[in-house]
Parts: C-alpha cells; structure tokens; sequence
C-alpha cells in the first residue's frame, strides 16, 4: 500500500525488513482446525435432521468441494444438478476467479446415503421462494423461503465441532471445510496436481498450506523411508543400469568420432603423398594408428 498510495519501496529499507525478520521469529498463524473422517461421519449419523439438516448439507458440499463460506453463500439452486446417480455442483464467482465443479457420489459408507440428505433437504423447499440462493433458513423440520446470510456459514463448522464436543471448537471457522477437504485429499494418496484442480489453487504452495498434518500422512511418509528401501534400491541400481548403458554409447560414440577423425587424417596423407611424389620430393611422414596420432 505504501508503494501504491505513496510510491515508497518499502523492499529497500533493509534494516526495516531485518527489524521485522527478527519480531517475527516463533509466530505461528493459527490455521483452522480440520474434521477427521470419523468425526463427520458420526455427526451425519447421529444428529437428527430434525434440526441439523441445513448443517448437514452444507457439511457434505463444503468438505466434498472444498467450499469456502462465501462459495457456499453464493450457490445457486440452477448450481447443483440431480443426475439420479450423483450430485454436479458448479462453484462460480470463485475468490481467485477460477470456476470449479465437483461431484457428490452415491456412497452408503457407514450407512450415510450422501445424495439422499441432500435431497430431502432440496425437497423441502417451497415453491414461492423468489430468490435462486441453494441454502435457505430450515426450522422445524421446514424450510422457510429466508436466504441465509453468509456470516451464519463462517459459525456451522462451529456448531458441528460443538456437538461433537471437540476442544477449542472456536477455531472451527468458516475456513474449516475447505481445510478439510484438502487434508481427506491428501490423505488418500492424491498428487499436488489433483489438490490444485480440486481446491482451485494456482500455487502449489498455496495448495500445501491447507493441508494438516495428519498422522495418516506421517504413516505413510514413514513406510516410504523404512517400508520401501529394497524398492528404492531396485530403482536406484537400475537407473544406474541405465545411466552405465547411456554413458556406453556415449563413449562408443565419442570413440566412432575419433576414428572417423583418424582416417579423414591418414586419406588426407595418402594424398599429401601422392602430391609430393609428382613432385620429386622425399617426405618421410609417420602415423601411428595404436596413439592415434599424426
């Protein structure tokens, strides 16, 4: 701001930026917490709908898509498209303007029919609501034609957290789907490249920051360090079969150059002599074929 408002390079001011280094040494940000697996699937089973269908709803979209609040306050009811084996929702008007779309499979893991609470909730809306916003106020076991605002979806992973009785269930914040999207990604083995496509991300860094440190992660990381040598060494020996075989022809090649070089060199003799034979001339010239020299 200071070079847009007042043209000052604020790069230049070493010891400022020194100054700063030091001040900032041990701060940690304080991420949002992350839902494990098992704490989603319990609060889908065993909350009522009753009263947390709405939350329920927006616990499956947001973690599925790796929604942020305001991605959830936007939706649309023309946004999500029932194809009678899954759910395509379209996510636009994104923070980093990249349109994204994702699908919300028919899984009956653990008893939980994700498609079927999606729709019950989509059932219940009523036909005079004006507005084409997806989420709307549920009270009751009803929906009411209300749109809900986009603070209330910064509070629901909150109240999820507080039903489960986790700790700190503040630092639940409306950034907590979109973390854990990323984290369930991650854990289940996917590339950086699926993580920049499903979440949107540009950067990879940007991608890795929202990934929690996982002890599925850190499992996995150790079998690949004690679990796999043998592999590694496998791979290593062959590649240095392959790096041996490239370093061969290579050299064959090197040494195919020098004999063409040598026999340029000894025709070019040849003719030399002939040339100084026409001319009665006695030239004694000596090539040595074993040093390859002339």
């Amino acid at each position: 701001m200071l070079k847009v408002k007042r043209n000052i390079d604020v790069s230049k001011f070493y010891k400022l930026s020194a100054f700063l280094k030091r001040k900032s040494e041990g701060y940690k940000p304080k991420n949002p917490k992350v839902l494990t697996l098992d704490q989603i699937d319990k609060f889908l089973l065993e909350v009522p709908d009753k009263d947390f269908l709405m939350i329920k709803v927006a616990l499956i979209i947001g973690v599925a898509g790796a929604c942020r609040g305001k991605e959830l306050h936007q939706l649309t009811i023309s946004d999500v498209t029932d194809m009678d084996h899954a759910l395509l929702v379209n996510v636009r008007n994104t923070k980093n303007n990249v349109d994204r779309n994702f699908i919300i499979n028919n899984s009956n893991k653990n008893g939980i029919d994700l498609i079927e609470v999606c729709r019950k909730y989509m059932a219940l809306r009523k036909p005079e609501t004006t507005h084409s916003k997806f989420f709307v106020r549920y009270e009751k076991s009803q929906c009411t034609v209300q749109a809900i605002g986009k603070n209330t979806f910064g509070k629901i992973p909150q109240k999820v957290a507080e039903y489960l009785n986790l700790p700190n269930s503040t630092l639940y914040t409306g950034h907590c789907f979109r973390r854990t999207s990323a984290s369930l990604l991650a854990d289940s083995g996917a590339s950086i490249d699926v993580w920049k496509r499903h979440g949107g991300w540009k950067s990879a860094s940007v991608a890795e920051g929202y990934i929690e440190n996982s002890i599925n992660t850190k499992k996995i990381v150790g079998d690949s360090i004690f679990g796999l040598g043998v592999g590694n060494s496998t791979e290593s020996a062959s590649a240095h079969q392959v790096s041996g075989s490239a370093v061969s022809a290579s050299s064959a090649s090197s040494t195919s150059s020098k004999n063409n070089i040598l026999q340029n060199t000894i025709d070019g003799a040849n003719r030399l002599l002939n040339i100084v034979n026409c001319s009665n001339v006695n030239i004694h010239v000596n090539i040595n074929t074993n040093n390859k020299d002339l």
